[in-house]
């Protein structure tokens, strides 16, 4: 099977921008009576879910394996 870089990078695109450690300590936005680090962590958290999503639906999964038996 062909190895698929890009969905590496977009995790890792997921992974940097759905923790909070780049947002300063003393940050009072507020999204709908949230903190807006709350809410961009939810919504990447979707996102990645939908991406997850997307890529189980658009590459075949190989089921006419069968398993080894021992």
């Amino acid at each position: 099977m062909k190895r698929q870089y890009w969905i590496f990078a977009v995790y890792l695109l997921f992974l940097v921008s759905g923790i909070p450690w780049y947002w300063p300590d003393d940050t009072t936005s507020l999204i709908f009576g949230l903190p807006a680090w709350f809410v961009v962590a939810i919504l990447v958290s979707i996102c990645a879910s939908f991406f997850t999503a997307f890529i189980l639906l658009r590459y075949p999964w190989n089921t006419d394996v069968k398993p080894d038996e021992e």
